[in-house]
């Protein structure tokens, strides 16, 4: 079994609930199902599912290589041999569909093709048949998590039969809070703060612009830009652990592929309310994130430089 991420044990018992769930568990390692070394491809248009697939593939030793659409897929797979390709269903230009149909296409009889994990931000079991009655061989739900994608590439990699999408457990419609995130972030980057920090902000910075297309797509009445703004959006806002507002944007996404705008702009008040409250949310949890969590001889000096009072007569 391969492990990741060396924990410590927490040896200070006075600790916050947020610091408890940004201090290391006293469990020793993270374990994921172990696979051979694969060169892997991963075509995704949203670049923090690129960022959080590249550095989970790099930290199992695989060889990786990134692409933002089915067009440049095809160019990388032109240029050198893939194992893997993980492909996302909907991206500009190209889509992962279209992406996987040409390269079955061009596979001639005979002639082995890498294994195509199909990815999609739309988690039903339609969703799932459409990549899979392309050619896919694989289905994997977003939000991203380590431990059902190394899973699904060690299936792979003793030829079993294609690893199918996991059960949603994003069921709750909270509002987010730091607590909550960080939890999903845990879950998602095998434990790793670094590239969980990366990962909010890389979501900060992109976030706004996927918002600015929708609010255009709404008031330009663009249902065709809508939808794909919205799917964009939803898949961004599952992969950093805000079901709600996903939530939000898949009813817009909705709205935009039955070409019927009627009540988006109320949608969008809604989703524009719920990312302030998540991006306040993932601010603090930044500077969570940046402070250094106390180690037990810190916490130690601390206590012996306050004397506790003489007890009373």
């Amino acid at each position: 079994m391969t492990s990741f991420f060396r924990r410590q044990p927490n040896r200070n018992p006075r600790r916050t609930r947020l610091q408890k769930f940004l201090q290391p568990r006293p469990t020793d390692t993270i374990l994921f199902p172990r696979s051979p070394i694969m060169h892997i491809l991963v075509a995704d248009d949203d670049p923090a599912n690129r960022e959080l697939l590249t550095e989970l593939l790099h930290h199992s030793g695989h060889s990786v290589t990134a692409a933002r659409d089915g067009n440049e897929a095809l160019a990388a797979l032109a240029e050198t041999h893939f194992d893997v390709v993980l492909m996302d269903e909907e991206m500009p230009r190209m889509s992962g569909l279209d992406a996987t149909r040409t390269i079955i296409q061009a596979t001639k009889p005979g002639e082995k093709r890498p294994i195509i994990v199909g990815i999609s931000g739309n988690s039903t079991k339609e969703d799932e048949e459409r990549c899979l009655a392309v050619g896919m061989d694989a289905f994997l739900a977003k939000p991203i998590r380590a431990a059902e994608l190394f899973s699904i590439l060690a299936t792979l990699a003793r030829h079993s039969e294609p690893a199918l999408q996991p059960p949603d457990s994003a069921s709750q419609e909270e509002d987010p809070s730091v607590e909550s995130l960080w939890a999903h972030l845990e879950r998602t980057t095998g434990g790793n703060p670094k590239l969980a920090q990366s990962l909010v902000k890389t979501f900060l910075e992109d976030a706004p612009k996927k918002l600015t297309v929708i609010r255009r797509a709404v008031s330009e009445s663009d249902a065709g830009a809508l939808a794909a703004a919205a799917h964009a959006f939803k898949g961004s806002l599952s992969l950093i652990g805000a079901p709600k507002a996903a939530g939000t944007a898949r009813n817009l996404q909705a709205m935009g592929r039955l070409g019927n705008l009627n009540g988006a702009a109320a949608e969008l008040a809604v989703l524009e309310s719920e990312f302030e409250h998540l991006r306040r949310e993932l601010l603090a949890l930044q500077v969570k994130l940046a402070k250094p969590p106390a180690s037990g001889k810190d916490a130690a000096a601390r206590g012996r430089s306050r004397p506790n009072p003489r007890p009373k007569k």
